[in-house]
This record gives C-alpha cells, structure tokens and sequence, in this order.
C-alpha cells in the first residue's frame, strides 16, 4: 500500500486542541523508559514536541535535563506553555517555533541527544526530519527517534484505528488514521537511515505499531 501524505482536513488550531485531547500518556511514558535506558543529555533537543508531553515527562524524572522543544505550529506551542507551566518545568524546558526543514540557525552538534515521536510521518518528505537530527547531534551524541509504521492494508490501518484511538471522537479517529497512511514502513525508513550512515541494526520495530531508531552518532 503506497504512502498517502496528511491532508490539510483541519485547521492547525483544531487539529492541535484534538491531539491535546487524547490521551498520550502511556505512550510518553513509554517512549521516556525506552530513551532513559541509555545515555541521555543533558541538553536534548525534541523535534515537533507537539503539546510536550515527552519533554515534561523527561523533565519530572530529573533536573539535570534542559530541553529545548520545538514545532512548527504556534497552536500546539501554545498548548504546550501552558502544560509546561502546569507541570513545574518552565526552568527546564524552553520552545521553539520552527519547522524541522529550516532549522539552519541551530547550531551542527549542538545537542547531547535528539528525540521526535511521531514527527516524520507529517513531513512532505521525512527524510529532511532525519538529516536535521543527525546534523544537530553531536560526535558521542544519541539519536532516539519513534514514529508510526504504515501497515500493508487498508484494513490492517482500520484494527490499528479501532484498537488504539477506538475510544476517541472521530475527528480522533481521522487524525489517527490518516497518520497511519502517511507513515512510512519498516523498509522505507531503513534505506532513509542507511543513506545517512545509521546502520538498520539500529531501526527496528517496537510496537505493533511503531518503529524506532535508537543510534548514537560516531565520536
């Protein structure tokens, strides 16, 4: 089944107060158990932090870390002030407004370690996402990248839908869906990663769902 890019069916403020809406806590905590089993920091960078909920939940787990978080929408930014000011973390985390394409005034090797979830997927082409994080990890540096994983049927998209987002409201469910069409598979996101020097050993499948790269840039 051939990728299908996100449509623009909502509006970036609609579609940022959905995301809000649904629940992404265990799949954020998830996502920081996995990141905190290696080396991480201490200044991350998180590409398309969407309302931070990764950043905060990294955050609540030590004072060590300062992450700068970043997104190409005002909406979800916003959205992510004020949960960053809920949570205690405004010391701790700073944001960003910028898209990953044009991130040309971000230092090369600025970062300890490089996450996204969930941010290639929205990429015309995702594999600019990729270049970027490499270029802004430093030599030694942790790339600890997760997106979704395009299944190879419309009706394997459609159990995916129905299993994790059947509870949502179907705006939720849309959302959901067209990311699952957008996303890239296994294979497709391997050769990405080969053609910039990240080994397949290091992109593997982690969910039923998901795929991740977890590589630390040569010193």
């Amino acid at each position: 089944m051939d990728r299908i890019p996100e449509p623009d069916t909502f509006s970036p403020s609609d579609e940022a107060v959905e995301y809000h809406t649904m629940d992404h806590s265990a799949v954020n905590r998830e996502f920081v158990d996995e990141l905190l089993k290696r080396p991480t920091g201490p200044l991350v960078v998180d590409l398309g932090c969407g309302p931070a909920g990764i950043p905060i939940e990294l955050c609540q787990r030590s004072n060590d870390y300062q992450v700068i978080a970043t997104d190409g929408e005002v909406e979800m930014l916003e959205i992510a002030k004020q949960e960053i000011d809920i949570a205690g973390c405004l010391g701790q985390i700073s944001l960003d407004h910028v898209v990953v394409e044009s991130m040309e005034l971000f230092e090369d090797g600025m970062a300890d370690t490089v996450i996204s979830n969930s941010l290639l997927h929205h990429l015309e082409e995702p594999r600019l996402g990729l270049e970027t994080a490499v270029r802004l990890t430093r030599a030694g540096g942790r790339i600890f990248i997760r997106d979704l994983s395009r299944p190879d049927s419309a009706e394997a998209i459609e159990t995916l839908v129905q299993t994790y987002s059947g509870n949502e409201s179907e705006n939720g469910q849309q959302l959901f869906r067209q990311s699952l069409h957008a996303a890239l598979t296994l294979n497709e996101i391997r050769s990405i990663a080969r053609g910039l020097g990240i080994s397949e050993d290091h992109v593997q499948m982690s969910s039923d769902r998901h795929w991740t790269i977890d590589w630390c840039r040569p010193a």
